[in-house]
C-alpha cells in the first residue's frame, strides 16, 4: 500500500508533537528537582512512601495501598519505586506523571485534529494544555492529577472516535480511560455516571435502535465501571467498609484539621459554590483560556445544534466534574483561594496568598484545551483569530517569569514550609538503628525525609506488628514518636491513655520533644523483647 504525502506530514506531525511534549516534560521535571520544588507537597511524599510500602515494608504487599486515596499514581509508581535515588528523589513519580503529561497532550492534539482537521488549531489548542505552568509543575510530581488529565483526555478523544466512525470497537479504550479515571481520582466517578446514559444516548440517536443502543451501553458499563468495583471490593476485603473514604472524607482531617490547624467549613449555597470552583479553574488554568473556553462553548453548542452535531455529548461531559465539584464544596471538600478580583488579577502578589486545595481546578485542563478549539472553528477569520489568541495567550506566559500581574496563581509559591523540620533532623543526627514506631497517617512526610527503609518503621499498616507494639510498646521498638497536637497522630492516641504513660515511662527515655513539647521522641532503654525478622 502507497502512502501519501498527506499521510507522511501527518505521521511527522504526532512525531513533532510527541517530541514537544517529551522536552517540556524533561526541561520542567529536571527544574523542579534541581530546585528542590518536586517534593514540595506533603501528598507527593505521602504517594511516594505508600507505594514504596507495596515492597519494602514489614508487611509488603497491594494491601498497602491504602484505604482512602485511588491507587492508580500508587501502583504505576511502583516499578520504579523499588530504588532508593528515584524514591526519595520524587522521580519515580515524575516518570509516572510525566509519561501521563505526554500521552494526555497527544490526545488533545488528536482530538482537536479530529474537530478541526487544522494542524495549527490543534497545536495551539495542545500549548494551553503544554504550557500550563500549574500542570508542567504537577508533572514532575507524584501527584494525581496529570494521571487524571490524561485519562480525561483520553475518554473524550475515543468517545469523539467513536461519534466520527460509529465504530463500537471505539467504546472499548473509551470505557478504559474512564475506568482508569475512576481508579485515580473521586471525581472521575462523576464521569462514570454521566457518560454510561450519553453513550446510550447517542447510540440511540446514531443508529435509531433501541437493541443497539443497549447492545453498546452494555459494552462500555461493564468497562467503565471496573476501576469503581474493583475499589469497593478492594475496601470490603480489607478493610470491612466499601464506603470508608466517604466516612474519612468527614472527618476534620480531611478538611484541613490537624491539631491546631483550622478546620475549613463548606458551608455555602450552591451558586456560591459554582463560582468558587470557577475560581479554582481560573487561577488553574488561566483567566484568559477560561474566557475563551466561554466563548469556544457558545460556539460549539450553536454549532452542534445547526449542524446536528453529536459531538456536543463527549464535549460536554466533563462538566460533570465541574457539578462533582460545586455539590462537595457544599460539603467537605475545601477549597482556600485568592478571591477573583481586579485588585488580584493586576496583584504580583496573588500567588503568595493561602492556596488549600486549589490544584483541583486544573482537573478540567484537557475540556478548555480542547473546547478553545471552537474559537478557530470560523475559516476565513481563522488566521486572525490564530494572531488574536497567540498575543491573548502570551500575555499568560509572559506572567509566569514577570509576575508584575497574575492571569494564572502559581501553586509551587504558595506551598507552606514543611512541618516538624526538627523532628527530621533529630532522626537524622541520632538514629542508631532499630525499628520505630510512629503513626503513618500523622506523619507521613516526616517518614519520607528522614529517608530510612521503610521496613524500619511499625505503623498501622504494618498488621501484627504494629498491634502488638501498641499493646506493648517495647515488644519491638526501639524509638517511638508521637504528636499529642495531631489528631490523626494514632500513636498519640494510644499513648495518652495512663497504664501506656507509666510503661513509656519505665521502658523508654524522653530524649527529644518539639511543637510546645506536645510532639515526642522516646528512646528504648535497654533492647526490645524481639527482634523484627529480616
Amino acid at each position: 500500500m502507497v502512502r501519501t504525502s498527506k499521510h507522511i506530514i501527518s505521521q511527522y506531525n504526532i512525531y513533532f508533537i510527541f517530541l514537544f511534549l517529551f522536552a517540556l516534560s524533561i526541561f520542567f521535571s529536571v527544574f523542579y528537582y534541581l530546585n528542590g520544588e518536586n517534593i514540595l507537597y506533603a501528598d507527593t511524599m505521602s504517594r511516594l512512601d505508600i507505594a514504596r510500602k507495596v515492597i519494602d515494608n514489614l508487611t509488603p504487599g497491594f494491601a498497602q495501598i491504602g484505604n482512602v486515596w485511588l491507587p492508580l499514581p500508587q501502583l504505576l509508581m511502583v516499578p520504579f519505586i523499588w530504588n532508593n535515588f528515584l524514591w526519595h528523589s520524587g522521580l519515580a513519580g515524575a516518570i509516572m506523571s510525566g509519561i501521563a503529561f505526554i500521552i494526555g497532550g497527544l490526545y488533545i492534539f488528536k482530538s482537536v485534529k479530529l474537530l478541526t482537521n487544522s494542524f495549527i488549531s490543534s497545536f495551539l489548542s495542545l500549548c494551553v494544555y503544554a504550557l500550563n505552568l500549574n500542570e508542567l509543575y504537577l508533572q514532575s510530581t507524584a501527584m494525581s492529577e496529570t494521571l487524571f488529565l490524561c485519562t480525561l483526555a483520553a475518554s473524550i478523544y475515543y468517545l469523539l472516535a467513536w461519534i466520527k466512525t460509529n465504530n463500537i470497537m471505539y467504546l472499548i479504550p473509551a470505557a478504559l480511560a474512564v475506568s482508569a479515571m475512576t481508579y485515580t481520582r473521586y471525581e472521575g466517578w462523576s464521569v462514570l455516571f454521566a457518560a454510561i446514559p450519553m453513550v446510550f444516548v447517542v447510540a440511540l440517536i446514531r443508529n435509531k435502535s433501541f437493541l443497539k443502543s443497549e447492545s453498546s451501553t452494555i459494552l462500555f458499563t461493564f468497562l467503565a465501571i471496573t476501576g469503581f468495583l474493583a475499589w469497593t471490593l478492594y475496601l470490603t476485603l480489607i478493610f470491612g467498609d466499601p464506603l470508608y473514604w466517604v466516612h474519612y472524607y468527614a472527618t476534620p482531617a480531611a478538611t484541613g484539621g490537624s491539631g491546631n490547624a483550622p478546620v475549613y467549613s463548606q458551608q455555602k449555597p450552591f451558586l456560591a459554590a459554582v463560582w468558587q470552583y470557577f475560581t479554582a479553574c481560573v487561577w488553574m488554568i488561566g483567566l484568559i483560556p477560561m474566557l475563551l473556553a466561554i466563548v469556544g462553548t457558545l460556539i460549539m453548542i450553536i454549532q452542534s445544534i445547526f449542524k446536528r452535531s453529536l459531538y456536543i455529548f463527549p464535549l460536554l461531559l466533563p462538566l460533570a466534574i465541574y457539578l462533582f465539584m460545586a455539590l462537595t464544596l457544599q460539603r467537605n471538600t475545601p477549597i482556600v483561594q485568592p478571591n477573583l478580583t481586579i485588585a488580584n488579577i493586576f496583584s504580583p502578589d496573588t500567588s503568595y496568598e493561602t492556596g488549600f486545595n486549589v490544584r483541583y481546578g486544573i482537573l478540567l485542563l484537557p475540556w478548555v484545551a480542547i473546547i478553545i478549539s471552537y474559537v478557530f472553528s470560523t475559516k476565513p477569520v481563522r488566521f486572525l483569530f490564530y494572531f488574536l489568541f497567540c498575543i491573548l495567550f502570551g500575555i499568560q506566559l509572559i506572567s509566569y517569569g514577570h509576575p508584575s500581574f497574575s492571569v494564572l496563581y502559581q501553586i509551587p509559591i504558595s506551598i507552606p514550609p514543611k512541618k516538624e523540620a526538627d523532628l527530621v533532623n533529630f532522626m537524622k543526627t541520632h538514629y542508631t538503628g532499630g525499628e520505630i514506631l510512629i503513626s503513618a497517617a500523622g506523619h507521613e512526610d516526616q517518614m519520607f525525609e528522614m529517608g530510612f527503609n521503610y521496613k524500619t518503621y511499625i505503623h498501622e499498616g504494618a498488621g501484627k506488628y504494629w498491634k502488638e507494639s501498641i499493646d506493648d510498646p517495647p515488644h519491638y521498638a526501639t524509638w517511638i514518636i508521637f504528636d499529642l497536637g495531631q489528631n490523626e497522630d494514632a500513636v498519640a492516641k494510644y499513648m495518652s491513655d495512663p497504664h501506656r504513660k507509666a510503661a513509656l515511662a519505665r521502658d523508654f527515655n524522653l530524649v527529644f520533644t518539639s511543637n510546645k513539647g506536645l510532639l515526642k521522641v522516646y528512646k528504648i532503654k535497654t533492647k526490645p523483647y524481639f527482634k523484627v525478622p529480616a
